[in-house]
């Protein structure tokens, strides 16, 4: 009798010990879990957040309807182009002056684009557009920075990311100084999602007047550069001055380039020549609606 109720009691105490052994691993496996849900990197919720908003432009780029262009058949495109957004010098000439648009009248600019339903996007999406053959049905329209000017980030920045447009900024990489962005402005600006960064050369030289290898060293060493800096593809160039001719043309293709924008107070695209994308320089007084309006029409 003794010897039966000695061997239950060591059952019954393997079987407490069973049962603790389970429980404990029970416990362990949601502590264990709690702390892996709560260690997880905080820019783990960031990246997230970012992947959800490319879902979203992926989303509205699926739902667009899309146009077919015509062969041979010229586009209506505006690319507008500025170069400070600032209060011109006291005493500047009426050529430096025209190189300025106050503020205040920038955000009047983009509140009428936006109220006449044109969508600013980037260079990258117009070039693969055209290259597709297609257009959006929505209107759209492109806003180009060039030199890299520092009023940009103080001036025009803060309007674009108010009404969150998007805008393009064209860099010389050999030039800087307070006057312009440093290489940190230019990588928050490129993260922020609502600016492309393109080349403007190294020095900004009239490429047309210079000799032919030093023309493809600023064309090929300035995309380079900004490829290595930004660890992106860069294949937009704004020709310096707006200067170009059919070699250069050639060059910066050669150079890796998909497109090049000049300066022409035009709208209408050629889909077929990339190289050569029309741009309307702003200057203050001009009606920039109203200018689009009758160039559309006078077509």
């Amino acid at each position: 009798m003794r010897h039966w109720l000695k061997k239950e009691l060591e059952h019954g105490h393997h079987y407490l010990l069973d049962a603790l052994i389970v429980i404990l691993v029970v416990i362990i496996f949601i502590l264990a879990d709690f702390f892996i849900i709560s260690l997880r990197p905080l820019n783990e919720e960031a990246f997230e957040e970012n992947q959800t908003e490319v879902s979203k432009n992926e989303k509205k780029e699926q739902e667009r309807d899309f146009i077919v262009i015509e062969k041979g058949e010229k586009v209506f495109l505006p690319i507008l182009n500025f170069h400070h957004i600032d209060k011109a010098p006291s005493g500047a000439s009426a050529v430096t002056r025209s190189f300025y648009l106050e503020p205040a009248d920038f955000e009047i600019l983009i509140q009428a684009i936006i109220n006449n339903d044109y969508e600013p996007v980037f260079l990258s999406e117009i070039v693969d557009y055209l290259s597709r053959g297609v257009l959006p049905a929505q209107k759209i329209m492109a806003l180009t920075f060039d030199d890299g000017n520092i009023n940009f980030y103080t001036n025009a920045w803060p309007i674009l990311q108010k009404y969150q447009v998007k805008s393009n900024i064209y860099i010389m990489t050999g030039v800087g100084g307070p006057n312009y962005l440093s290489r940190e402005q230019i990588a928050e600006l490129d993260k922020s999602g609502l600016v492309e960064v393109g080349s403007h050369t190294i020095w900004h030289p009239k490429l047309t007047r210079i000799k032919e290898d030093e023309a493809f060293k600023e064309l090929t060493e300035s995309r380079e550069f900004l490829e290595d800096f930004l660890d992106k593809k860069i294949a937009v160039l704004a020709y310096p001055f707006g200067l170009y001719n059919e070699r250069i043309k050639e060059l910066t293709e050669k150079a890796g380039y998909l497109a090049g924008l000049t300066f022409d107070q035009e709208a209408w695209q050629d889909p077929g020549d990339l190289l050569e994308l029309k741009r309307i320089s702003v200057y203050p007084g001009l009606n920039v609606i109203r200018f689009l309006e009758k160039l559309e029409q006078g077509r």
